[in-house]
């Protein structure tokens, strides 16, 4: 792993304390030290028992060298990696069943944008938010729920994919304890959405933008 630039056992071992913190706190974005991320959750994942459908050729063909990577069809793949909007449907990909819901996939997702929105509104955030969300279809803002969540805790994030696959993936999480686990990067920082977490669709207008990262960086430079 080493020609990507990822340590296979300082970085790994670092990676997977930090998908676990997400994991237990769905909602909730870590920065990341070791990047790009999808790589490193992938490269930590994926061993020789786990068929996985990776896409990212450099990545494909690391593993491969080292006997970890068997190409699967998403209908069958424990690991799935896509980079944006993927060609397959969640939606068909394995949720596990009743008595072994573990058996779900795990998918990771690349994308540009993952910005933590506070639920209470102020003057000046409203141009940031039009910025960072407001005329880019491709930002979808969603509210996360579930066991890791405190009652009281509003978890409501910026995600650069469209409404439609937030759809989806609402729609694989929907039948508990089957479903599958969602893990969202950006070239620095994750998030997840585990098996057991529900999340849906809000309404923007009043929120602020606390957290940011990637492109959101950009269009609140460009903005000020």
């Amino acid at each position: 792993m080493r020609a990507l630039g990822i340590d296979p056992i300082h970085d790994t071992q670092k990676t997977f304390r930090t998908l676990c913190a997400v994991l237990s706190n769905p909602g909730t974005i870590e920065q990341h030290s070791v990047t790009p991320v999808d790589h490193a959750v992938v490269v930590t994942l994926v061993d020789h028992e786990l068929q996985a459908q990776i896409d990212d050729e450099k990545l494909q063909k690391e593993l491969d060298a080292q006997g970890r990577y068997e190409d699967a069809d998403v209908r069958e793949a424990d690991i799935i990696h896509t980079r944006g909007v993927p060609s397959w449907d969640i939606r068909d990909i394995p949720r596990g069943t009743l008595l072994e819901p573990s058996d779900g996939a795990t998918v990771i997702y690349r994308v540009e944008t993952l910005t933590t929105i506070s639920s209470h509104s102020a003057v000046e955030s409203d141009n940031i938010h039009q910025d960072a969300v407001g005329d880019d279809t491709s930002i979808t803002v969603v509210t996360i729920d579930g066991p890791g969540v405190p009652t009281k805790t509003d978890r409501t994030v910026a995600i650069g994919l469209p409404p439609e696959e937030l759809d989806r993936i609402a729609t694989a999480q929907s039948t508990y304890p089957r479903g599958v686990d969602v893990i969202i990067t950006t070239a620095e920082s994750m998030l997840a959405i585990p098996r057991s977490a529900s999340i849906s669709r809000v309404t923007i207008e009043h929120a602020q933008s606390t957290v940011t990262d990637g492109s959101v960086r950009e269009r609140e430079s460009e903005a000020r």
